[in-house]
This record gives structure tokens, sequence and C-alpha cells, in this order.
């Protein structure tokens, strides 16, 4: 491995694609369903919690 690979590493890190970071600045609303499918996974998340606290809890 030679002083220069190392260097050229470093400068493909520095220069980020001006689409990349544009996209990085974009934000988009969810959708319905995305907002639907959350609160039913965060909702099963909870009810299965408190399912398992109260098996194992007694």
């Amino acid at each position: 491995m030679t002083k220069n690979s190392g260097l050229a590493v470093e400068y493909q890190e520095d220069h980020v694609n001006p689409e990349i970071s544009a996209q990085d600045d974009e934000w988009f609303d969810l959708l319905p369903i995305e907002k639907k499918l959350c609160g039913i996974s965060f909702g099963l998340g909870v009810a299965l919690l408190v399912v398992f606290l109260g098996i194992f809890r007694f």
C-alpha cells in the first residue's frame, strides 16, 4: 500500500455527489398507508410487551 492510495480515499470522501446532498434536504410526508402500518406495528409491539410481561411476571 502506498502513501498516495490513502490520499485518494480521503479525496473521494470529501467530495459528495451534489444530487445526493440535494436529496438529503428533501422531505416527504408519510402516506396514509405508511402511517397506518406504523401505528399497527407500534400497537402490536406494545400489546405484545404487555402480554409477555403478564405471562412471565405471574
